[in-house]
């Protein structure tokens, strides 16, 4: 019931909290797991920047051995929606090895160009860097087009589980315009499936544009 309470008012918030099509949840790289079939979960982030707050939602649920989702992020400035849906799927799984493959695909647009001109292709890649599965690898490899920019993108993130309660989050990221984007921060887990995040970040080699993000990702029951 505790869950229900959280969740229903964050998930009427997606309605008006448009996307962005990067990886899911607060951070840029991508891993190589979903949502357990037939469950669901909430990312949900507010980064703010020089500009402004960027408020961003994005259920989720797994259906048919593959994570369903649908992005919503309400930018800083001018009023600007941008909304995204994507489709992930485990390719190899983590069970009897230290790694995992998946493969995901996403297609946005924003309110101004609603036909989805933007969409993204990625293959995410996981390795457990010790057998207690306490340091994680992931890396990123894919395609993107966004308006008149199209080209390869690619990351690397490292997940650190420093105690039981706390972990270390670092990664960069470069994409399809060749800018690459970097941010270290922590994850604090509430409870068994709800944990939040704080990162900050920065493009590189581009003045005033660091970020601050609080993440807060939650999953729900069947």
């Amino acid at each position: 019931m505790h869950h229900c309470r959280v969740l229903v008012p964050l998930l009427l918030s997606a309605t008006v909290l448009p996307f962005d099509t990067r990886a899911a949840a607060s951070l840029l790289v991508d891993d190589a797991s979903i949502t357990d079939a037939h469950h669901c979960q909430l990312e949900s982030w507010v980064r703010h920047t020089r500009d402004g707050q960027e408020w961003t939602a994005v259920p989720a649920c797994t259906v048919a051995d593959t994570e369903w989702s649908l992005g919503l992020t309400r930018l800083p400035g001018p009023p600007a929606t941008q909304w995204s849906v994507g489709a992930k799927r485990v390719l190899v799984e983590r069970q009897q090895r230290r790694w995992g493959l998946a493969a995901s695909a996403g297609l946005g647009g924003t309110t101004h160009r609603p036909r989805g001109d933007d969409w993204t292709l990625t293959v995410p890649l996981t390795v457990a860097l010790d057998a207690q599965d306490r340091v994680q690898l992931h890396l990123n490899l894919g395609w993107a087009q966004h308006a008149h920019v199209q080209g390869r993108t690619s990351g690397v993130g490292m997940e650190v589980v420093l105690h039981r309660h706390w972990s270390l989050l670092a990664e960069s990221a470069r994409d399809a315009d060749r800018q690459r984007s970097s941010q270290i921060g922590l994850r604090r887990v509430l409870w068994p499936g709800a944990s939040v995040d704080l990162l900050a970040g920065q493009v590189h080699h581009q003045r005033n544009t660091p970020w601050l993000t609080l993440g807060f990702n939650l999953a729900a029951l069947p």
